[in-house]
């Protein structure tokens, strides 16, 4: 039974026919086709004609909890660390994008370490199944290290579309690197195919990466241990926000090129994360979340890659951005700097709202007099209304 579980798993003929390519040619560095290949899997999508929108991709860390405690993790996860329970999953799904009105291309799931808590994972894959069929691509992203032929044989029964393992990289144990091999083995023996290969026959694919130099994370993103560590090499040229997993056209979901993160149940803008998420999917419906955001001129520039400008309209300067960018060391520690200053009622509290520190290590706007030449900092409300547009 289970063998003609996976055999139909790998059976699956997209309708459309070879892939979508990737849609970020108009950001900067290495980007999506540079680590999963020209092509992002066959899927039988329906045509973006039939929707009134399409969000091109969501990345979904159910839970923090890992086998590892690397140094250089973006988003603290370690052992027993949080996941969401399946109460909380089926909500989150309940308010992801109806399919029949906004489609979405593919969801990738992640951790911590996903295969650490397979109740969790294969619980939520069986509820995007069933919200989505093949309409969505599944993706599962991975370590390797509790990666088996059991394992897999459960992934690929439940719809995985692509495996990729993410921990090629210096900052991974030696471990974990060597079992590359293996996992090739495994793979080949599902007749799964090496992402960087070309192929419009409908098989699973597989991918290995990580953060070396020649990838978009290779400076790390500096957040979480990479940060408290002294790891990240950010720096202002390494615009962040305009590179795959940015910020950058996340609201696009009526366009091309609009992708989410989600930790836990918390929706960020882009993989580094806001200091504080934008919005929840235990409480709110994904596009909800994206259209009250795309009325704020705060985050119509981070949409457009261009967190200096942040702060146009309160009063505050594309060339003050890029100045306290430089003085700073990176984007990321400016846009943590404009909302703990500027707009922290933009933000909202969440279970992975990080460290009191990026909050309070500022004062509040009304509580920090403006230093000479410095812009007044202007009250913000949670939102604009359609009035205020």
């Amino acid at each position: 039974m289970r063998q003609d579980r996976i055999r139909r798993a790998l059976s699956i003929r997209s309708r459309a026919g070879r892939g979508p390519r990737s849609r970020h040619s108009a950001r900067t560095g290495a980007g999506l086709s540079d680590v999963i290949g020209a092509d992002v899997g066959p899927v039988a999508l329906t045509s973006r004609a039939a929707h009134v929108g399409l969000v091109e991709s969501i990345y979904w860390v159910v839970s923090r909890h890992c086998n590892q405690r690397c140094g250089h993790c973006y988003n603290d996860s370690e052992p027993g660390a949080r996941g969401l329970s399946p109460d909380e999953v089926d909500r989150c799904v309940a308010n992801l994008p109806d399919a029949n009105d906004v489609g979405v291309e593919r969801i990738i799931l992640s951790g911590g370490e996903v295969l650490a808590w397979p109740a969790l994972l294969f619980h939520t894959l069986t509820r995007l199944y069933q919200r989505y069929g093949e309409h969505t691509a599944l993706w599962v992203q991975t370590n390797g290290d509790l990666l088996d032929e059991r394992t897999l044989d459960d992934l690929l029964a439940h719809h995985v579309r692509r495996i990729d393992v993410s921990s090629i990289d210096r900052y991974h144990p030696k471990s974990t690197i060597e079992r590359r091999e293996l996992l090739e083995r495994m793979f080949a023996s599902r007749g799964m195919l090496d992402a960087s290969r070309p192929a419009s026959d409908g098989r699973v694919r597989y991918g290995f990466w990580g953060a070396t130099e020649d990838q978009w994370i290779g400076p790390l993103w500096p957040r979480g241990r990479a940060r408290a560590n002294g790891l990240s090499s950010a720096a202002p040229q390494h615009e962040f926000c305009r590179m795959w997993s940015g910020a950058k056209n996340f609201l696009e979901y009526r366009g091309s090129g609009c992708e989410v993160n989600v930790q836990l149940g918390d929706v960020y803008p882009c993989c580094p994360m806001t200091c504080r998420p934008i919005g929840s999917l235990l409480v709110e419906p994904l596009i909800a979340i994206l259209d009250r955001c795309a009325r704020s001129p705060v985050f119509q520039a981070l949409n457009a890659g261009r967190p200096e400008r942040m702060g146009e309209s309160l009063g505050i300067s594309e060339a003050h951005g890029i100045q306290r960018t430089r003085a700073l060391g990176n984007h990321c520690l400016w846009c943590d700097e404009f909302f703990t200053t500027y707009g922290r009622a933009l933000l909202v509290d969440g279970a992975t709202a990080r460290g009191s520190v990026d909050l309070d290590s500022v004062p509040p706007a009304h509580e920090k007099r403006p230093a000479p030449g410095e812009p007044t900092r202007i009250a913000t409300r949670p939102f604009p209304t359609d009035d205020d547009c």
